[in-house]
């Protein structure tokens, strides 16, 4: 297991609009991002790097792994621009035993600082 790694993005659905006005949230963001949209502060091998961070997939090791198992470890995913996500969702990674217990969410518009994002009715510190 990987304990308390910084996670800065996973996985994310992206919101939109319907014919009705009404919200969707089924369209995959980051299926469709290319791997240099994904950084981390360190990868296990070049098959476990950050470009592999992605749900439902098996190229490479599977998934990203850190090089470290620690809480200082990060993972980094550029939308591009402003998006709203409505949902986070992470996996471990495929045939291993590695995967988060917990994590922090965070985001930034310039990528130099960086705002922890809270749920009005949560009380820990990370999710």
């Amino acid at each position: 297991m990987i304990n308390g790694i910084i996670l800065l993005l996973a996985s994310i659905l992206l919101m939109s609009r319907g014919t009705t006005g009404e919200e969707l949230c089924d369209s995959p963001l980051v299926s469709n991002l290319a791997p240099a949209s994904f950084r981390s502060s360190s990868h296990l091998s070049i098959s476990h790097s950050a470009g592999f961070a992605k749900l439902n997939r098996r190229e490479g090791a599977g998934g990203w792994s850190p090089l470290n198992s620690d809480r200082y470890q990060w993972l980094e995913v550029d939308l591009g621009g402003r998006t709203r996500i409505t949902a986070v969702a992470t996996q471990g990674r495929y045939g291993s035993s590695d995967w988060l217990t917990s994590y922090l969410l965070m985001f930034s518009d310039t990528g130099n600082n960086w705002k922890q994002y809270r749920q009005e009715d949560s009380i820990g510190d990370s999710l």
